[in-house]
């Protein structure tokens, strides 16, 4: 599909803003990137999905690039692999089945089934990350921090020893299944997974972050990787759209990182979660268009 020079010029603005938020924040705003394509620059659902997992792939291999691979970063990845290529090819089959489904009737108005489908899920999504972000800022602010890590606790077996978690001794088919879901949501909405991924991992299962950078930047890397190529094979990814969000996020990213550096950590997680909470209203507002008004486009 070819895009107009100013559509363009758009998702490199947007993509500057996302690379922003990411740098600002330390988590990829990649989760805002299909809802600001689709909603804001009109961009197709199937093409806001395909190009947006595909751009992830340029900062992510940035950073494992300057980053070094030991043997002990490898551990956690190869774990969930299988769980996230299940997950990824199962979100983009869902996705596909979708799109293929064409248009639903919904109060009296048609509407395309794979945008109600992506908007639906990214508005659940978004509205729980932000509602937690927001409740744990509040929490750490009168001194009651969130417990973390209750799920590894959970007696699964077989367990393995890994060393990024508190306490090491963990249920691998506790992690298969994380992997599972953040594969599917990646496969489904065009994200790397991250915004499930770090927050899963730190609070669920009582990941030491500052320990297991490369091992999750690995998992972003092999979910983004996968669901790149299966979106591509379907004709979703399009490749000067990508150029430009890359453009945009690689400037971006630098002054959102010069800025996070000069605010506190909790002013950022509270600033985060009225971040993802107004995106969230964003969508619905969008859902509710799309009902009301009938239209076929997305």
């Amino acid at each position: 599909m070819q895009f107009d020079p100013l559509v363009l010029a758009g998702a490199a603005f947007a993509g500057g803003g996302i690379g922003f938020i990411s740098g600002l924040f330390g988590i990829g705003g990649g989760f805002l990137l299909v809802p600001v394509l689709n909603i804001v620059l009109r961009i197709p659902i199937q093409f806001a999905v395909g190009s947006g997992v595909c751009q992830v792939l340029g900062p992510v291999t940035t950073s494992l690039l300057a980053r070094r691979v030991g043997r002990d970063s490898l551990q956690l990845p190869l774990t969930v692999a299988g769980g996230l290529f299940t997950g990824v090819f199962s979100g983009v089959q869902l996705f596909q089945l979708a799109e293929h489904q064409g248009q639903i009737v919904l109060w009296g108005a048609p509407v395309p089934l794979a945008d109600v489908v992506v908007l639906s899920v990214y508005f659940l999504l978004l509205l729980s990350v932000g509602l937690f972000a927001v409740w744990e800022a509040r929490r750490e602010l009168i001194g009651r921090p969130v417990r973390r890590g209750w799920i590894v606790r959970w007696p699964i077996p077989p367990f393995g020893q890994f060393s990024q978690f508190d306490p090491p001794r963990v249920s691998i088919p506790i992690l298969a299944w994380f992997g599972l879901v953040v594969g599917f949501l990646a496969g489904l909405l065009g994200t790397s997974g991250g915004l499930i991924l770090i927050p899963g991992l730190i609070y669920l299962l009582g990941m030491k972050m500052h320990r297991a950078a490369v091992s999750s930047l690995l998992i972003v890397w092999m979910t983004a990787a996968q669901a790149t190529l299966v979106h591509a094979w379907h004709g979703h990814v399009d490749l000067p759209l990508v150029a430009a969000l890359l453009f945009g996020g690689t400037l971006g990213a630098r002054f959102g990182a010069e800025l996070g550096q000069r605010v506190g950590g909790r002013q950022l997680r509270s600033a985060f979660g009225w971040m993802v909470l107004c995106a969230a209203v964003i969508i619905a507002a969008r859902l509710l268009w799309l009902v009301t008004s009938g239209t076929t486009q997305a």
